[in-house]
């Protein structure tokens, strides 16, 4: 089970507020220790909600969002100091990534014969049947154990993976003896689509954590130019929308094999011409990717850049509780776009707390900067 959905097994304890905060005090050792305010009251709500995705959703439904930055450091320290008892969440958050850890490429055992369908996959059951089935013909069945590394950052290999038992973790490349884990993959989860669809270098390693099973997906040379014709609309959209993350300034640096669950959670709408998606000064709780047609943006009245196909826009607004638009979007041609709503946004991150502390701390980053190019 993910962390995020598992219940949360706290010592016995005693929260007692104060004007900065709180105190939390255990109560067979009598040991305490200050809390701020917002700590104090992730904890309480903790207590009550049983996990990490339970204490997003009660926050989402009262309107507020959640400080994952926060909630990461408080669950970090909660860990530390044996509070939660959970060993799940200490494999988690005691994990060292400034050590030295070597991974070695386990054998991959081939499975049983392929008896999946189609639409009992993940990304595949979105496809036309015909399709789906095609890009399938060649996959196989992979048996993995523990540690056993499914791709390396920076190797160009094309494979597309899908998780179909076990565990596994995402852990980004620092240098040559460091990395970090950020992601963790549960059943049903997809891997290596950037390198399928785009032809690009791994851009993590993707090494399992129990024995797993794998459903491996050979790319094959003529999948590129069936990509991109009209026979396969489902999967040039899936294309065009990995370039746009790819390409994105606040999505760019997140390991592209972590966000299959953010193209999942949008939807696809179709805007006519002219048509204002969004103006300055309002306030904004969706982003939008430009899948096809373009965009005008324009500020003060005046026309300052039109996006293309690909384009990201409107992402600072999902993590900014009343963020006001800087711009105002209109479509200059019939466009396709993939909208992701703040609401889902924050549903698919409280899923994965690493992810989600990641790209807060980005666009925090970004926000700075831009202040900082306002001075």
């Amino acid at each position: 089970m993910k962390i995020e959905k598992e219940k949360v097994q706290l010592q016995a304890l005693q929260l007692s507020p104060n004007a900065d905060g709180g105190t939390l005090t255990l109560l067979e050792s009598r040991k305490s220790y200050r809390l701020n305010r917002l700590h104090f009251s992730y904890l309480d709500i903790l207590r009550n909600a049983g996990s990490i995705e339970g204490l997003v959703q009660f926050f989402l439904g009262q309107g507020w969002l959640v400080s994952f930055r926060e909630l990461y450091n408080l669950l970090q320290f909660l860990v530390a100091e044996n509070i939660v008892q959970n060993p799940s969440f200490k494999s988690y958050f005691l994990d060292q990534p400034n050590q030295e850890v070597h991974f070695h490429n386990a054998a991959l055992e081939k499975g049983a014969t392929l008896s999946l369908k189609a639409q009992d996959l993940p990304f595949f059951r979105s496809l036309e049947p015909a399709l789906a089935a095609y890009l399938l013909q060649k996959a196989e069945r992979l048996n993995a154990p523990p540690q056993a590394r499914i791709t390396q950052a920076g190797k160009k290999e094309r494979d597309l993976y899908i998780l179909l038992k076990g565990q596994a973790a995402i852990y980004r490349v620092l240098d040559e003896k460091r990395r970090q884990r950020i992601a963790t993959l549960g059943p049903g989860a997809i891997f290596g689509e950037t390198g399928f669809l785009l032809n690009l270098p791994r851009t993590a390693d993707v090494i399992t954590t129990q024995a797993s099973e794998i459903l491996r997906v050979p790319h094959l040379p003529e999948f590129d130019s069936l990509i991109k014709s009209d026979k396969a609309q489902s999967l040039q959209h899936r294309f065009w929308v990995l370039q746009a993350l790819a390409s994105s300034p606040f999505f760019k640096d997140l390991p592209n094999e972590s966000l299959d669950s953010l193209i999942f959670t949008g939807k696809l709408c179709q805007a006519p011409a002219h048509q204002v998606l969004f103006q300055e000064g309002q306030p904004g709780n969706t982003c939008y990717i430009l899948i096809q047609g373009n965009v005008v943006v324009s500020q003060k009245g005046k026309n300052i850049n039109v996006l293309a196909q690909g384009s990201c826009f409107g992402e600072i607004s999902l993590l900014v509780s009343g963020g006001q638009r800087t711009a105002t979007i209109t479509t200059q041609q019939n466009s396709i776009l993939l909208e992701i709503h703040q609401n889902d946004f924050y549903r698919v991150l409280s899923q994965n707390i690493f992810l989600a502390k990641d790209i807060e701390s980005l666009a925090a980053q970004r926000l700075e900067n831009d202040a900082n190019r306002a001075k």
